[in-house]
């Protein structure tokens, strides 16, 4: 039986379970039609409250337990049968019970065997067919069919809330990962140029070369001042000056570095997590190239075809492997998640290629 299903009978069922009794009141019909002495009527009465006490503690069970109360209520049921038709009620609330437990194999099963025992009963005492067998057959099959259909609402209603509850766990885990390459590579960026900052500073105080110096310190400055906007806004989502004006900025920057750069290419208009990807990508190959690279030439070059859009950045550096690190592999999963892909090359310099689908051209008006 379902977990999922023995939670819910406990919770939704027993607060409408004096609502559903009321129809319960049916077993007293036949004492307005037939006589009965008065130890008869004191033996319905018990029999009732037997019943209704069955029937609470069943909706309280879990399914592994529930054979327990159906058991005892088609006992009772045939028990009293020889005395009264109203018998027949019960049937109802038991293929309820095996409805909303059983799977479909065991419940039809069970299902059957009521159904002979009702027939049996039928024969063997004598009753009307109005007033015993039909009243016992339909309450026990259709409200059987209305137990089996609740249970499968309420299994689809668990298994929809448990989807959502996983595909929502799954948004925040990929947002914190997102939100973790991105600041490792703003911030790997950011503290490499500090450093290299720092260090020319150093030199040129310990040269006694002041106004260099001051200089230096200055960009310093601008430099965590532009890397703290830039935080700010990759946790957003967004970048204040758009990629063409990230690119010209790496530009400057690798220029100051006695790097010769040439920008080819127009430069698309995109998507905010394609620019942020783009951007974020850019920004630790350069300074991957800062790091590492001996050239002293870069290119970026932009390019569109028919279904792509195609970064190409490339050196003259002279590399003789490459191992991606988290830098590298923080580019590749971001890019992966817009159906986009990283490639790499050293035949001739260092020379990377990002590519995204042209889904991702940002659609104006």
């Amino acid at each position: 039986m379902n977990h999922n299903a023995d939670q819910c009978i406990g919770s939704i069922h027993s607060a409408k379970a004096w609502v559903w009794l009321i129809f319960s009141l049916w077993y007293f019909v036949p004492v307005y039609y037939m006589p009965f002495s008065g130890t008869v009527y004191v033996l319905l009465a018990g029999v009732y409250c037997v019943f209704v006490a069955l029937y609470l503690w069943a909706i309280t069970l879990q399914s592994r337990h529930i054979w327990k109360p159906v058991l005892a209520l088609t006992v009772l049921a045939i028990a009293i049968t020889p005395y009264t038709p109203g018998s027949s009620t019960f049937f109802s609330y038991i293929g309820f019970l095996i409805g909303y437990f059983y799977r479909t194999r065991v419940w039809v099963s069970i299902l059957a065997g009521l159904a002979l025992i009702i027939g049996a009963l039928h024969f063997y005492f004598s009753y009307q067919f109005p007033f015993f067998a039909l009243p016992a057959l339909s309450g026990l099959v259709t409200i059987s069919i209305i137990g089996y259909v609740e249970r499968i609402r309420t299994e689809a209603r668990t298994s929809q809330l448990k989807s959502r509850q996983e595909i929502e766990q799954l948004a925040v885990i990929a947002e914190r990962e997102r939100i973790a390459r991105d600041l490792h590579d703003i911030l790997g960026h950011t503290l490499s140029s500090i450093a290299l900052k720092a260090e020319l500073a150093e030199k040129l105080l310990t040269q006694e070369k002041l106004d260099n110096a001051k200089q230096h310190l200055s960009e310093l400055h601008q430099i965590a001042r532009n890397s703290l906007s830039l935080v700010r806004q990759t946790v957003s989502g967004y970048k204040h000056r758009g990629l063409s004006g990230e690119v010209m900025e790496l530009c400057e920057k690798l220029r100051q570095n006695g790097f010769i750069v040439d920008l080819n290419g127009d430069i698309p208009q995109l998507s905010p997590r394609a620019e942020t990807a783009i951007i974020l990508a850019l920004t630790e190959l350069t300074t991957n190239i800062l790091r590492h690279s001996n050239g002293n030439h870069c290119q970026i070059e932009f390019q569109q075809s028919c279904d792509k859009i195609l970064v190409r950045m490339r050196d003259n550096g002279a590399v003789k492997s490459l191992i991606p690190g988290n830098g590298l592999q923080g580019i590749q999963e971001r890019l992966n998640a817009l159906t986009g892909d990283l490639q790499s090359s050293i035949s001739k310099g260092c020379e990377f290629v990002i590519s995204l689908p042209r889904k991702e051209l940002h659609q104006q008006g």
